[in-house]
């Protein structure tokens, strides 16, 4: 029960972030655990293709060319239920054309299953690789995305001798990932952190339960944008709307106050709505804040019922002191 309500969470989470990809994967040579790198405080690593090196945008790895490995770390129950749906099917809805069915991966101490394929995204065709792993007291999805025109400096022999090396360890603590964010939270306004997401995302909430799948407490999401795509001067307030629809969970959604300020060289564009709960219909009030600046952005979303308006001014505040590293 509480592996459910994880899993509804964490796909609520990555839902209103607009995050969840297709996964993609690969089969492998053994590794040695020594010779894993691990992001910081993360408790899942692998030995890289040459050129990757650690991100400062996500726990991962990636390449000058656009190559990528992404991992999202996961409870050790949660890799049954995910194994279980792990194949082409049920991945073709995100995009991801599969070649083949999942296959056995091998892990030091643990077990995992892989997928490989393609998919394209904002132009770009990617070669990519899914995985699902179990090993020690963790579960973790690692994607791996490889623009079509860099295969020659990312070869798929080195993704999957890479799949091979994945390695668990004991994650750091909560405050530990949240220091190798890719930027501070100076005022938490009241609201207490509950977990991280390939990290550089921090979730806090305001009230007891950690995982609370029925939406009822406020909910404040800080995450950067993963890429290096800039938005054009003059488009920020258009991305901004186009994002706030990407909340999944959230329908009718209106937009009642907008604002923009300048910070440094930063802007910020500030949005404030309304709208309803999709499952149970109630009325939400919705403040989504992002910090456009040089070729990237970073979002703060707060969400609440339309009777916590003083959630939602707390999470502006938390927006407000939301500063890059």
């Amino acid at each position: 029960m509480v592996l459910s309500r994880f899993r509804r969470a964490t796909g609520r989470l990555l839902a209103l972030l607009g995050l969840v990809s297709p996964l993609l994967s690969v089969p492998l040579l053994p590794a040695l655990a020594a010779e894993a790198v691990f992001p910081p405080a993360g408790g899942i690593g692998l030995v890289p293709p040459a050129g990757m090196t650690l991100s400062r945008s996500f726990a991962g790895f990636e390449h000058p060319s656009g190559a990528s490995i992404v991992i999202v770390a996961m409870p050790a129950e949660a890799y049954g239920q995910l194994a279980e749906k792990f194949t082409p099917d049920s991945l073709r809805a995100t995009g991801f054309a599969a070649v083949g069915a999942a296959e056995p991966l091998a892990v030091a101490g643990g077990e995992g299953r892989v997928l490989r394929g393609s998919q394209s995204a904002r132009g770009i065709a990617y070669t990519k690789w899914v995985a699902v792993v179990r090993g020690g007291d963790g579960t973790g999805l690692v994607t791996v995305q490889v623009p079509e025109a860099a295969r020659a400096q990312v070869p798929n022999q080195a993704v999957e001798a890479a799949l091979g090396t994945i390695a668990f360890r004991s994650p750091g603590s909560v405050a530990d990932q949240i220091a190798a964010m890719p930027y501070a939270v100076g005022d938490l306004a009241g609201f207490r952190p509950v977990r991280t997401l390939m990290g550089n995302t921090l979730l806090l909430t305001d009230g007891p339960k950690d995982v609370d799948p029925e939406g009822t407490q406020p909910l404040v999401i800080v995450a950067p944008s993963l890429g290096k795509s800039p938005v054009a001067t003059g488009q920020q307030s258009a991305f901004a709307r186009k994002a706030l629809g990407t909340i999944r969970e959230v329908k009718d959604i209106a937009v009642t106050d907008e604002s923009r300020t300048s910070e440094g060289g930063a802007v910020l564009i500030r949005l404030r709505a309304t709208g309803k709960d999709v499952r149970s219909g109630r009325k939400v009030g919705v403040t989504q804040t992002i910090r456009f600046e040089g070729k990237s952005y970073l979002r703060v979303i707060g969400l609440a019922g339309a009777d916590q308006p003083d959630a939602l001014a707390r999470a502006e505040r938390v927006a407000a002191s939301v500063i890059p590293r």
